[in-house]
């Protein structure tokens, strides 16, 4: 075969060899920080928006119109306009090719079988931890519940305590709050983290800085490692493991 023939079967082919690209589906809740109340939305990073992946719904082919924030996008989870859904858009979030999504989302999406293969994946993937916690009591949903009082009486008073901390520190910046402040109670990252990292050591050896309880909105708290706020959905705190897990206690003898 010569060499044109050759170059011409590769050009014929190679449509059929090429890789869809996707994207990345993660959840998120900053608590406060959180717009909107961190109710159903996506948010992602500024690369995106404007692309076959993420544009305004009134412009489904390229050229592609930005989403405006607190508006409607359609997104496409793969190349080639495929997989494609709508969600509110609230913003710029994570790294690049990741479409952020809060378990507000994922609690209305997962609640049936989506249409999307990736985003289905992603709630089975949600729904098997979410499955661990099956047969615990829910404390963030049922607070009252005899396993629960005393740990969410504790929990709501610290949320409360360091609120009024997390609002001062906004109220007046970071600079002068820490200049009032020993350094074990300092603020960094718009005043909802502590500024000397005192999470982990994790299995790696990497320490963190703690989210701290009075920057989860109110009905969520913050994890046991300070990683995240948890909110009683378990479609979410599932796939945290043990971070939000001691609001799952297991019933004597279950």
């Amino acid at each position: 075969m010569r060499l044109t023939q050759v170059v011409l079967a590769l050009l014929l082919i190679a449509p059929q060899l090429a890789v869809a690209n996707t994207i990345r589906l993660t959840v998120y809740d900053d608590g406060l920080a959180c717009p909107a109340g961190c109710d159903a939305h996506v948010v992602f990073h500024p690369s995106l928006n404007g692309t076959e992946f993420a544009h305004a719904p009134s412009t489904p082919s390229a050229p592609f119109a930005p989403c405006t924030r607190g508006q409607t996008c359609r997104l496409c989870l793969e190349s080639g306009g495929r997989q494609c859904l709508e969600a509110t858009y609230r913003g710029t979030g994570p790294g690049r090719d990741t479409f952020d999504f809060t378990p507000r989302f994922y609690e209305t999406a997962c609640a049936g079988m989506p249409e999307q293969p990736l985003l289905a994946q992603k709630c089975e993937t949600l729904r098997a931890a979410a499955r661990r916690l099956d047969g615990r009591v829910n404390c963030i949903a049922q607070p009252s519940a005899p396993l629960c009082v005393t740990m969410m009486e504790s929990a709501t008073r610290a949320r409360t305590e360091d609120r009024v901390e997390y609002e001062r520190c906004l109220e007046v910046g970071e600079s002068r709050y820490n200049a009032e402040q020993p350094p074990q109670r300092q603020r960094a990252l718009r005043c909802a983290y502590e500024r000397e990292g005192t999470g982990g050591p994790n299995s790696s050896g990497l320490t963190w800085r703690r989210l701290l309880p009075g920057a989860c909105r109110d009905g969520t708290f913050v994890g046991r490692d300070g990683l995240d706020c948890c909110s009683g959905i378990a479609l979410a705190d599932g796939p945290l493991g043990r971070e939000c897990r001691g609001y799952y206690p297991q019933p004597s003898g279950g």
